[in-house]
Formats: C-alpha cells, structure tokens, sequence
C-alpha cells in the first residue's frame, strides 16, 4: 500500500490487531483503532505516538449486535473513505459446551461471525461501488476441523475461512480483494485467557506455551500477503500440519482422534 489510506482495525488493542496496527502507521495510513478496553487503546495511542500516519481510536464492545453500524458511523460521521478492513476481533470460550456460561457463549459467536460479517459487508459495499479496497479476516486453521472443548468456536472459525473465500469470489470482479488468515497458534491475550485457566492436559495449553508464533510474525506474513492479494495466508507452527489433517481425515473421526484432554 504505498499510497496513503484509511485502515480500520478491530481487536486493535492487543495481539494480532497491535501488530496490524503499528505496520499499518509505519507505511504511513490512517489507521481506526477499535478494541472493547478504554486502557488497551490509551496505550496504544501513547506507545505509538511517534510511528508515523495517524491513528484514532474507538472504544466499542463488538459482540452487541449494532456494533458493526457503529464503527461504520464513526468513519462516516468523521469523514473516512475506508479502503482496509482487518476484521481481526474475536475470543474462545473453552470447556465443555454444556458447561460454558450461555451469554459469555452467545457473545463469543456474535463477535466472531455475526459482526464480522456486518462489518465486511458494510465497508464491502462501499469498495464495490469505488471498486477499490481490500478486507482480511482473521480465520483459523482451527476451524479447518472439529476440535473437542472449543467446538463452538471453531466452529465459528469453519464460518469465517468459508465466508472469506466466498466473498472473495464475490468481490473480485469489483476490484475488492478478500484475504482469510488461517494462522496456527499465535502468542498473544487469546492464549493466556480461558484455554490457561483450563484443568486438566490440555493439547491447546501445550501447543501455546510451547510452540506459539510471535504475534509480530504472524501480522507481518498476513500483512504483505493481503497487500499481495492472496486468498489465503497460511502461517504459524502446526498450520501446514493442520490443513494436512483436515485434508486427509474424515471430519467426523477427528474429535475422537485429537483430544484436547
């Protein structure tokens, strides 16, 4: 993106959306930073102060169902041609699914699929009629199979990877480009919340505090690949392995093969 554009970032206070954020002020954009948490976007805008581009924050619980309205509003209310989505917010609920607490269960769905689709369809409205812009959405190769103990969320992964390709086809002949980031374990917040705080030997908690990918590294795969175009950005340790698997194994024998217990 060597011309300057306005970028917005959801779940920009943390993590992957962080990384998004810094490389997207280094080329010099005007980047919308929105995160549920006041104190996470202060921060932000006081560590890069001094990056380059311009950042304005929004403080906005996504997972409301009139979310998606609000930060389109904003742009417009504030006169921004949106030209880059990073549809990045989202969070896991771990645990049986019969014992999750409903609301913290219905929350995690409406954030990770229904905003996400509001938001891409907003702003991908917008692109279609410029017929320019570019929307990456933040998949999972956990939602390339079922996975016991996380079976809702990856589930709403499934949603998203699936989602993402389709839009792409959708788009393209308007000049919008649709990239789907499908990493493996990233260290960030997400690893340190509920899969942590699990009982028991958990194949997740093993694979986070052992063998995560810098949240850096990951953003900056993802970065140059959606700037490139591509439909897929498969990055991080045991993503390969995990589209291997979803390949070669029937999905219904796959819970009962890879336990996360």
């Amino acid at each position: 993106m060597p011309n300057k554009k306005t970028v917005v970032i959801t779940g920009a206070g943390s993590g992957l959306g962080k990384e998004f954020t810094k490389l997207s002020l280094a080329d010099g954009h005007r980047v919308v930073a929105v995160s549920l948490l006041e104190s996470e976007l202060n921060e932000l805008s006081t560590e890069l102060a001094a990056s380059g581009g311009e950042l304005s924050t929004m403080q906005c619980d996504l997972s409301v169902s009139d979310s998606a309205e609000q930060v389109v509003n904003y742009c417009d209310d504030n006169g921004l041609e949106v030209d880059v989505l990073f549809n990045n917010a989202g969070f896991v609920c771990y645990g049986d699914t019969v014992d999750l607490d409903l609301g913290k269960l219905t929350a995690m769905l409406e954030l990770n699929m229904v905003t996400l689709t509001r938001l891409a369809a907003l702003f991908g409205k917008q692109m279609k009629t410029r017929r320019r812009g570019s929307i990456l959405n933040v998949g999972s190769t956990g939602g390339m199979m079922p996975a016991v103990h996380i079976a809702a969320y990856a589930a709403s992964k499934a949603y998203v990877n699936s989602f993402s390709y389709a839009l792409r086809q959708e788009l393209k002949p308007y000049g919008v480009n649709v990239t789907c980031l499908t990493p493996g374990a990233v260290d960030t917040k997400f690893a340190h919340g509920d899969i942590n705080a699990s009982t028991g030997t958990s194949i997740l908690r093993k694979i986070y505090n052992s063998s995560a990918s810098s949240a850096a590294e990951v953003a900056r795969t993802a970065y140059d690949g959606m700037n490139a175009g591509k439909a897929q950005i498969l990055t991080g340790k045991g993503s390969l392995m995990a589209a291997i698997v979803s390949h070669i194994l029937p999905q219904k024998i796959i819970p009962a093969l890879v336990k996360n217990t």
